[in-house]
């Protein structure tokens, strides 16, 4: 793969402005925009994808604002490789600026260089290569990209409830090698009683798939007309993956425990505690794991208040064994105790793939062929398209990285944290390995 690598380093300056492009629009999906489906932003950012793939001479297709097509050949069959071009809210803490992308050393930073603005440029340059060499394909290679993946994935049942479901896909938005299952995902959402006491409001978090690093509450002062803010301060990360963080929520929980405070303002202190106490759903009951996937993750993700209520959302991941009713059992009856009830379900079912398939297996051996590593195929937390679309998988393009050189603090660098970062060495890795899996692909 030399002359792929010196075509990578060639072209490496325009491979990093291509992601630049994309990181300067901070395409949030906002569902309160009537002219396009996800807003302004997301419709720019989809717009200029599309632009980038017919500057390089590939067949467009943008699918009403909803998701973009960038493809080349013409046989029957397709391949597609799926990613997104939302991304979380940018949240609070960064060093860098988060809607430009910075390089420092082997690095990019800014918001969607790893989730899902790079990898996604990562798979427009493998096929860029492919088609510079005249590799004529076999079969129709796409790139589809949504702008609604971190806030509902409507955009991918719109695009399969109007364009031909891809033969075979795989998604770049995970870890490689290959993720052949991920976890339900249900979001739960629940409501308090009215408050009469000393709080005024609760404030916390920006997404439910993110563990909040920040949350407030406002309390009367006593007899006093005056209020008091207590502020709380967490470990950022993806709900997913809760090792490593500390949820804002249940510090502040911690911290009004303390204060002398009313019996109502108590019981709330001890429940914002005690279900953030460990990401694993422990405090709510629900803790549960298979040998599959692993062990079931909770995160009260969002805290606010209305109307003297309380409102929580919470992000829960599944093992894909378990029945979700079983779970959603066990919660009703914890916090209806608690004086809470739930108000809103939202569930995605798990997904799985048996690793015998031949996509898994041509999957991982393009992998094991460009890094020499004979790392399993596994089964995630994490939620992608592969859940929506028939015949898919997570594949790359995350790899092992030390981000010691940036000097950032805990809870920084990763997706969906304060000052997301991405390496450049393993995302032009992904290349060569996206490179290896699409001639795979070509030939079956």
């Amino acid at each position: 793969m030399a002359e792929l690598d010196q075509w990578l380093n060639d072209l490496e300056e325009g491979f990093l402005e291509d992601i630049a492009q994309l990181v300067e629009i901070p395409s949030v999906s906002n569902l309160d925009e009537d002219e396009f489906p996800y807003g302004k932003n997301c419709a720019k950012v989809l717009q200029r994808m599309l632009s980038m793939g017919e500057q390089y001479g590939f067949e467009t297709l943008n699918c009403d604002g909803y998701c973009g097509r960038i493809s080349f050949g013409e046989a029957d069959k397709e391949i597609a490789v799926w990613g997104h071009l939302d991304v979380v809210p940018a949240g609070d803490g960064w060093v860098y600026e988060p809607f430009s992308c910075t390089r420092k050393g082997d690095f990019i930073i800014g918001r969607g260089v790893q989730d899902n603005k790079g990898p996604l440029i990562a798979v427009l340059y493998a096929m860029r290569y492919l088609k510079e060499k005249k590799i004529k394909p076999n079969v129709k290679i796409s790139l589809i990209f949504g702008c609604n993946e971190e806030s509902g994935m409507d955009d991918v049942t719109y695009y399969l409830a109007h364009q031909k479901a891809p033969d075979w896909s795989f998604i770049a938005d995970c870890g490689f090698p290959v993720c052949h299952g991920e976890k339900g995902i249900c979001h739960v959402h629940i409501k308090s009683e009215k408050m009469e006491g000393n709080i005024l409001n609760l404030d916390g978090g920006n997404a439910l798939n993110s563990v909040p690093s920040s949350a407030q509450a406002i309390l009367k002062n006593g007899e006093l007309t005056e209020t008091v803010c207590i502020e709380a301060e967490g470990v950022s990360g993806h709900a997913a993956f809760p090792e490593g963080t500390k949820n804002a929520i249940g510090v502040l929980g911690e911290k009004l425990q303390k204060l002398d405070i009313g019996t109502n303002e108590r019981r709330v202190a001890d429940f914002l505690k005690e279900i953030c106490s460990d990401g694993f759903g422990t405090g709510l009951g629900i803790a549960c794991e298979d040998k599959v996937s692993g062990a079931l993750t909770c995160n009260p993700g969002v805290i606010s208040m209305q109307d003297k209520c309380i409102h929580i959302g919470m992000d829960i991941r599944y093992p894909v064994t378990v029945n979700i009713e079983t779970i959603l059992d066990k919660l009703r009856a914890y916090v209806n105790k608690e004086g809470f009830k739930v108000t809103q379900i939202v569930d995605n079912p798990p997904n799985y793939i048996e690793p015998s398939h031949p996509l898994v297996e041509e999957l991982m051996n393009a992998y094991r062929e460009e890094t020499g590593d004979d790392k399993p195929a596994y089964v995630m937390g994490g939620g992608t398209y592969a859940r929506k679309i028939p015949n898919a998988v997570g594949f790359g393009p995350g790899l092992k990285v030390e981000y010691t050189e940036l000097g950032l603090t805990n809870g920084h660098g990763e997706c969906h944290c304060a000052d997301e970062a991405q390496s450049i060495t393993n995302l032009k890795k992904a290349v060569r390995i996206y490179v290896r899996a699409l001639q795979r692909l070509n030939k079956r």
